[in-house]
């Protein structure tokens, strides 16, 4: 164990420094695949090949056809900050490459052996650079065709407590060829092929838009005939967001990707944006699949703030979130449809496709196929199918609700599901889904008058709470609910709107932690409101009110419930004897 009090201050060797600084950049073989792609691209490369031996370890090398260096470039290139990108610190507000520091081959050249060969196109001849855990090896006359070819090999040998953590080729390998994924979807017009052990892993040839890049790159998440793409301008920004519908969606989010000007960054407000679009669509707990593309005014946007460039600093954040929330929000409102159409375009007695008995057992999903080739309908109270979008070009007319003389309930099933019928098609309405979406839109556009609490609801908060607390202030106040500090740590609610009453404590956990714009604090207000108030399942309910319910789901704009849920769930007279082999 070594004592800082026993040691003296010290300059460290130029060697040791570009070690320890070489880490912040190059710490996996991925990381020199990342920072090697940037260099291809930014060098106009429309080919660019990768190839990996041993997981990266033994070697990373990688192919390009762009600009290529002439021969003084590479005598500069594997020095520290040594780069073509800027020339002085104005520059970085200017910045449209991947690339601008000038600390990636240097930190490759400082832990491993670098050999670089390449040519331009006025060039009569390449040139090959070695360089040896930053020790100039040699620079000398080489074969080779127009572009340039980095090798990396031996990895960290000269730092071999480094190798230590990490993981087996196969692992290594993976992340290397995702990486590649991740830096080719801005870059359709590129084609990218990828090399493990001698054999070819992956291909991705040039592409014709964002929308094949993204199908091609992900062919077993991306279906293309969900894939929708949304645009948007303002002043200082542009985004396009490639994204699947309402049908398609993860219990995670690792297939929301974000990318500024052609970098892939960690952003959770631009995320969390994708996702609030998204909200009245998809069910709760689960997430969009969706690839956002921003290009942003250089002035207005900060890369330097990470060694690999995985952040940024935005100038104008909050347009760009509330760009992309409305953008989201207004292209998924095609998939706002109620009470669904009859089946279009097949005959009375046309039975759906072919399926054998046992098969009946998994109707569910066997119907929503059926649904999605027969007949634009919402079969579970959500989105069109996009196919039929793609081949008509407009959506069929809303149709109106049924008369309620139409409806015929049949009862409650389980202590959660009403039936209900409406001429030939079978209704199974989640109660509990139905009622919260029903209160959800009254308390939206109706929440009741402010009321003064006879006896104010006290409670304590952590200096973390009250700093949200303080930030929800006025929009509390503005909806009817008014909050008040106390003391240091402790504050009472002294009013709530009439149809907030019983439900302080929900106010109370609402106040503390929500955070977002107008419209998703209203969001969320609303949907923990009518959520605590809604039927529960297990209720037992008479038929008038159940009737009633049915009568204002079917009313309802969107049929599903504010965490995204659907609300029924549908079935044709024909589905059903087909079902039981009646054809």
């Amino acid at each position: 164990m070594i004592h800082s009090e026993s040691r003296r201050i010290r300059i460290l060797r130029d060697s040791v420094a570009r070690q320890i600084a070489a880490g912040e950049v190059i710490d996996r073989p991925f990381s020199v695949v990342r920072e090697l792609l940037d260099n291809s691209i930014d060098a106009g490369s429309t080919s660019v090949d990768v190839y990996v031996e041993a997981g990266g370890v033994s070697s990373v090398r990688v192919v390009d056809n762009g600009s290529g260096m002439t021969k003084e470039d590479l005598d500069l290139c594997w020095h520290s900050h040594a780069t073509s990108k800027i020339e002085q610190v104005e520059d970085l507000d200017r910045l449209v490459s991947l690339g601008f520091r000038g600390e990636a081959l240097a930190s490759m050249a400082a832990c491993s052996r670098l050999t670089i060969t390449s040519k331009t196109p006025e060039s009569p001849t390449a040139h090959r650079l070695r360089v040896d855990s930053s020790k100039l090896v040699s620079l000398e006359v080489s074969p080779g065709e127009t572009g340039t070819v980095v090798e990396v090999a031996d990895l960290f040998y000269s730092l071999p407590a480094r190798r230590k953590f990490l993981k087996t080729p196969s692992a290594e390998t993976t992340m290397c060829k995702s990486t590649l994924i991740e830096k080719s979807l801005p870059f359709p017009n590129v084609s990218f092929r990828f090399f493990s052990g001698g054999e070819m892993k992956l291909y991705l040839p040039a592409a014709a838009s964002l929308d094949e890049r993204i199908q091609a790159a992900h062919p077993t998440v991306v279906n293309p005939d969900l894939l929708h793409r949304v645009e948007a301008k303002a002043a200082g920004f542009t985004l396009t967001v490639v994204m699947g519908g309402p049908s398609l969606y993860r219990r995670d989010r690792r297939y929301i990707w974000t990318y500024v000007n052609n970098r892939r960054i960690n952003e959770f407000a631009l995320t969390h944006a994708v996702e609030y679009g998204f909200a009245d669509h998809i069910p709760g707990g689960n997430f969009p699949v969706a690839f956002l593309f921003i290009s942003v005014d250089p002035e207005l946007v900060d890369f330097n703030v990470h060694p690999a460039k995985r952040e940024a600093r935005f100038r104008n954040l909050p347009e760009i979130h509330h760009a992309l929330v409305t953008a989201i929000g207004e292209h998924l409102q095609r998939f706002k449809v109620s009470f669904s159409n009859p089946r279009a375009g097949a005959s009375p007695g046309a039975p759906p496709a072919a399926e054998t008995r046992e098969e009946a057992a998994r109707f569910v999903s066997a119907a929503e196929e059926r649904r999605a080739k027969h007949r634009p309908t919402a079969r579970f109270g959500g989105p069109l199918p996009h196919s039929v979008e793609r081949l008509s070009g407009e959506l069929a007319p809303r149709p109106a609700p049924p008369a309620p003389e139409k409806i015929h309930y049949y009862g409650q099933v389980f202590r959660l599901f009403l039936l209900a019928s409406v001429e030939d098609r079978l209704f199974i309405v989640d109660q509990h889904a139905a009622h919260e979406r029903v209160l959800f839109e009254r308390l939206r556009s109706r929440p009741g008058p402010p009321q003064n609490l006879l006896v104010p609801v006290t409670f304590e908060a952590t200096p973390d709470e009250e700093r949200m607390l303080e930030a929800n202030v006025g929009f509390c106040k503005s909806v009817g609910v008014k909050l008040w500090k106390r003391e240091r740590g402790s504050w009472e609610i002294r009013s709530v709107p009439s149809s907030f009453r019983s439900l302080e404590d929900e106010i109370v956990d609402f106040a503390k932690r929500a955070r977002g714009g107008r419209r998703e604090l209203e969001q969320e207000l609303y949907a923990r409101m009518s959520c605590r108030a809604a039927i529960k399942e297990g209720d037992s309910i008479d038929e008038m009110t159940a009737l009633e319910l049915i009568r204002q789901t079917f009313e309802l704009e969107i049929a599903r419930c504010p965490h995204g849920r659907p609300i029924w769930y549908e079935l044709s007279r024909d589905e059903l004897h087909h079902l039981v082999g009646r054809l």
